[in-house]
């Protein structure tokens, strides 16, 4: 055991001779030369001194090279967040529009067949979509006619118009509604876009 000891502390002769050129290289005094060159053989034959100094410079390069590139990730990622961040806010803005809306009182009627009440009534609630905000007094001025419009409109349905064709003549009731509600505005005011009914009910 002693002697692989020994055969692994020396150098091979072309180690033993690449070192004495480099020391002559080197071209330092001979005492000098010699303490180096001593030096560096001990280090040399110190099997366990080089494999722990490898391994420490091993780990401080893998080390460096891996917090060199977690620092560039985070340095690459706060930009990202700040520009994701910006564009949803862009993306806010653009969709908040002021929508105008003008609550009608709700109408309460008799449904009539053939001008006889049928113990039926219908309860309708309307919303009407305005152009502009400007157009609420206009409506103001002009809502006790447009009342009335809305009422004679409902009262010429018959039963069987909310029973067999409801959702049709939903559509039908919006667009009478929409055509004499805007016969009733000044030109040039604004107009009424849509009419949502927020409740439509027969009892």
């Amino acid at each position: 055991m002693a002697e692989d000891q020994e055969k692994e502390a020396e150098l091979s002769d072309d180690e033993a001779n690449e070192l004495e050129r480099l020391l002559e290289d080197a071209g330092g005094e001979e005492a000098g030369a010699a303490g180096l060159k001593g030096k560096l053989q001990k280090i040399l034959g110190n099997k366990k001194l080089l494999m722990i100094i490898g391994g420490a410079v091993l780990v401080l390069i893998i080390g460096g090279g891996f917090l060199f590139l977690r620092g560039g990730e985070e340095a690459e990622e706060v930009p990202v967040e700040e520009q994701i961040v910006e564009e949803e806010v862009k993306e806010e803005e653009v969709k908040i529009t002021k929508v105008n809306i003008y609550k009608l009182e709700p109408f309460f009627l008799p449904l009539l067949d053939s001008g006889k009440e049928t113990g039926q009534f219908i309860t309708v609630s309307a919303n009407l979509l305005l152009s502009n905000s400007v157009l609420n007094r206009e409506l103001d001025k002009v809502l006790p006619l447009m009342r009335k419009s809305i009422y004679n409109i409902l009262r010429r349905k018959r039963p069987t118009d909310f029973t067999l064709k409801r959702s049709r003549t939903e559509e039908r009731i919006k667009k009478e509604i929409l055509t004499a509600s805007n016969a009733l505005l000044l030109s040039g005011t604004g107009t009424i876009t849509d009419v949502y009914f927020s409740r439509f009910m027969i009892k």
